[in-house]
């Protein structure tokens, strides 16, 4: 119990805590090599920060919200090579609904659901998103840290073809942590009196923001359109809610 108590003191320190960091107004641009994006609206007495703005590979910021969660989000692409292009696993060329049947038939190895149980992962969730046009995997996991401390953390990957021939894939890190029970975070004056589904809905909401402000500079969207790859559909907050199959 001990250890216990420690690790959460730590985790919440390190949430709460941050030096040599920017403190980021709404609307602020943030951008890599490949795209950019601007910060939410929401909460604007509690700003965002980041390390830096202008970076060659990696968008990330976070932000606490007092006795209310935390929210991180990383934004990270990278270059596929040839042989992933050429499986039909990443862009899904000419291949209709194939993702959204591959991820319905998603099964968990024992591996993974004891490494899950290990993790204290309560549910796992798969399905596809829509962002910055593209069609993208998300997976999603909910954690039940320990004595009142909870997290949800999801990664998306979307791929895309760029405008030097090759294809890139933009990988999505973004979880908000949260407490209840009575917890709270070191530097909260009281424990959250929001209610989970009322944070799990703020929290889409800015990655909504987020997610619909997303300009990818080096999209070759002439091919994109011509393979049927780009989607006039922009990222549900309730898309998550609507899934009926849970990997658990």
């Amino acid at each position: 119990m001990r250890s216990i108590l420690f690790f959460i003191t730590l985790f919440m320190a390190g949430c709460a805590y941050h030096h040599n960091s920017i403190d980021l107004k709404p609307y602020t641009k943030l951008s890599s090599n490949s795209m950019s994006i601007l910060t939410p609206n929401s909460y604007p007495n509690f700003p965002w920060w980041t390390w830096q703005i202008n970076t060659n590979k990696i968008i990330a910021m976070k932000r606490h919200i007092p006795n209310m969660m935390s929210e991180d989000v990383r934004i990270t692409v990278r270059i596929v090579p040839q042989d992933e292009m050429a499986s039909d696993y990443l862009l899904y060329k000419n291949q209709g609904n194939q993702m959204e049947e591959r991820i319905k038939n998603f099964k968990m190895s024992d591996w993974e659901k004891k490494n899950n149980a290990e993790r204290g992962v309560n549910y796992v969730k798969q399905y596809v998103d829509f962002i910055g046009g593209l069609k993208c995997g998300t997976r999603v996991e909910s954690s039940n840290i320990a004595l009142g401390v909870g997290t949800k953390s999801y990664q998306t990957n979307c791929t895309y073809f760029d405008n030097q021939g090759g294809a890139k894939n933009i990988h999505l890190g973004y979880s908000y942590t949260y407490t209840n029970r009575g917890t709270k975070f070191e530097a909260d004056k009281t424990s959250s009196t929001t209610t989970p589904q009322a944070m799990q809905k703020q929290f889409k909401q800015d990655m909504k923001a987020i997610f619909d402000s997303l300009v990818i500079h080096d999209m070759d969207r002439e091919q994109m359109s011509k393979e049927g790859l780009l989607h006039n559909k922009k990222y549900d907050v309730d898309t998550e809610n609507n899934v009926k199959n849970a990997c658990e």
